[in-house]
């Protein structure tokens, strides 16, 4: 298995522990197998992130917000995020940007409350 692919399993593994320590995490929300390039192929992992529910991909949003505002994201970790962002954008959103970021902009209101 290649260098990139163990780096690509153990942040996935990383950022399973970050999803979990959220309650609100449900329990169907498992992510794709990451055993695979990111990088290589992007069209079939992106594929399978629009599958999961539209609730896990918004804790994988809200997650990876969290994550990024205190430290930077690793490649695996950036990789997980930059698909559960556009897997969200794609099915809750139908593509429009603006409405995806009122959102991300509501969620982080909630957090201060």
């Amino acid at each position: 298995m290649p260098a990139r692919a163990l780096r690509c399993l153990a942040a996935t593994a990383a950022f399973f522990t970050l999803l979990g320590a959220h309650a609100q995490t449900p329990a169907s929300c498992e992510l794709p197998a990451s055993d695979r390039d990111p990088l290589s192929d992007r069209a079939g992992i992106l594929a399978e992130y629009q599958r999961l529910p539209n609730a896990c991909l918004q804790q994988i949003v809200r997650a990876c917000s969290q994550a990024s505002s205190h430290a930077m994201l690793d490649f695996g970790t950036a990789a997980v995020c930059s698909f559960g962002y556009e897997a969200l954008l794609a099915q809750q959103f139908g593509g429009d940007f603006p409405a995806l970021l009122a959102w991300w902009r509501a969620q982080g209101q909630e957090d201060l409350q």
